[in-house]
């Protein structure tokens, strides 16, 4: 897994960011908080029904945030028209969004069913098996860019995280695909 790109978000100069990279975050520690997060709020959108806002449980595995539910979810209807998505995540002290494209997987392979089998036991005490996961209605949403600062120093933590995508050129073949899972 490629590390991602580091550099400042585009933030008007009145808020303060600083140009230099000093103070930036280090994407080990996003990624930290991004694992360890309880609950993740997911912002969806359609041009019929409007914006959309839901709290879900979830994992982040190898860079990807999976979540789950029902096709008949608002959420689900609207990522199935348009898969873009905004992630955002409850920690104190800091500010942490994603975007990307969610995609809903049509096989998930035993090591990632394993991992959200621990995952979700560590994190919620809930229980699921590997065949839980792998009934479908299993979202992979792969990380385009990351923002994320501390609430009392923006101006030196600010700190955009830039994925290259399947397509990219500066992307490898595989730099993007999770190699535990096989998307639809």
């Amino acid at each position: 897994m490629r590390a991602p790109r580091v550099t400042r978000p585009a933030i008007p100069a009145g808020y303060g960011v600083s140009d230099d990279m000093k103070g930036a975050l280090r994407w080990i520690s996003v990624r930290r908080i991004l694992q360890g997060a309880l609950r993740y709020w997911i912002a969806t959108s359609s041009r019929d029904d409007g914006p959309h806002l839901i709290q879900q449980w979830a994992a982040w595995v190898d860079d990807t945030l999976y979540f789950g539910g029902s096709k008949k979810t608002k959420w689900s209807r609207h990522l199935r028209l348009d898969p873009r998505v905004a992630v955002s995540v409850e920690r104190t002290g800091y500010s942490i969004m994603v975007e990307g494209r969610a995609q809903v997987l049509a096989t998930v392979t035993p090591e990632l069913a394993a991992a959200l089998v621990a995952t979700f036991d560590k994190k919620y005490g809930y229980k699921t098996t590997v065949e839980d996961w792998t009934k479908g209605g299993l979202w992979a949403l792969r990380a385009e860019k990351v923002f994320a600062w501390k609430f009392a120093s923006l101006g030196t933590t600010a700190t955009r995280f830039l994925f290259d995508q399947p397509g990219d050129a500066a992307a490898s073949p595989s730099s993007r695909a999770p190699s535990a899972i096989r998307v639809s």
